[in-house]
């Protein structure tokens, strides 16, 4: 998730301001022991709750889920969560801190793993999120989910998969999208530390940025940042935001005080917190106005 955390490797041949503008961490309280919240939440939350582990949802053995079913029936909402890291940190089991939350608001809950570069490039992660999409609506089922309306939610990296996925024609259809300091103009990362391992040119960052692609297929867009970013985030938010509303996509902005980029994700989705209060509510509002569920956007 940061430069901090990387094991070494050799100097990219970039920007150091631009390298501080694009590492979380120089405005995190202690990134360190919230990382490790995240992990402890998720390893308790999976032996507490039924769950389906490591579901392979398509032929790549990265290609794999943590499904937990609500107790409400397939019929009840879920919500799906793709993990940030830049592309090549953290996991599927650091993705299921929102589980126990997302239960007792009535959804079923899906934590995605995608793989990471430089095994995998930042293409393939983006197909993979997009196959999960179609996975959940075509088999959920197996596993008592998906009868109910999508909801998706990602932070950092994984904010950056769901915005290019849902631009895929084939994806269904979702009703809100939850993004959290993401990264949406990839026009500098070719020049950051963060592409010694993505190996991104100038040419694929630009057409692996989602403010250069077509509307996404959701009924509604949340994007927040924490209080405690760096510029870059905050620039980054206000871009995508202004690229939605020239699609007429409905958007919502947030910067969320007492918040930075690794505390917001675990107050987003805590029912107990006004921040997480206003998510669930936000998402039963849009399934009462949603269209058809599974639904294409084209």
């Amino acid at each position: 998730m940061d430069r901090a955390t990387l094991p070494d490797q050799q100097p990219s041949v970039g920007d150091p301001s631009l390298d501080r503008e694009y590492s979380p961490s120089t405005m995190a309280k202690d990134m360190a022991a919230t990382l490790q919240h995240y992990r402890r939440v998720g390893d308790l939350v999976r032996t507490r709750r039924q769950v389906h582990e490591r579901i392979r949802y398509g032929a790549s053995d990265a290609e794999i889920c943590h499904i937990f079913p609500s107790g409400s029936g397939a019929t009840a909402p879920t919500l799906v969560f793709v993990h940030g890291g830049h592309w090549q940190e953290s996991s599927i089991d650091d993705a299921c801190f929102a589980a126990d939350d997302s239960l007792r608001a009535g959804f079923s809950y899906v934590a995605v793993g995608y793989g990471l570069a430089p095994t995998r490039s930042l293409e393939e992660m983006i197909d993979s999120v997009a196959r999960s999409l179609r996975y959940v609506l075509a088999d959920g089922h197996r596993f008592g989910i998906g009868g109910g309306r999508i909801h998706v939610a990602g932070s950092s990296a994984g904010a950056h998969l769901l915005a290019a996925a849902l631009t895929r024609s084939d994806v269904p259809r979702v009703s809100t999208a939850h993004l959290m300091s993401g990264l949406y103009d990839l026009a500098d990362i070719p020049r950051t530390y963060v592409n010694d391992a993505v190996g991104l040119t100038e040419d694929a960052a630009a057409a692996a940025s989602p403010t250069r692609m077509a509307a996404p297929a959701c009924d509604d867009v949340h994007l927040s940042v924490g209080r405690f970013e760096t510029q870059t985030y905050l620039r980054q938010q206000e871009r995508y935001a202004t690229h939605l509303r020239t699609l007429n996509v409905p958007v919502r902005t947030e910067i969320v005080d007492n918040h930075d980029h690794f505390t917001l994700p675990l107050a987003r989705f805590d029912g107990s917190t006004s921040v997480g209060r206003a998510a669930f509510a936000a998402m039963r509002r849009a399934d009462a106005a949603a269209a058809p569920i599974g639904g294409s956007h084209l």
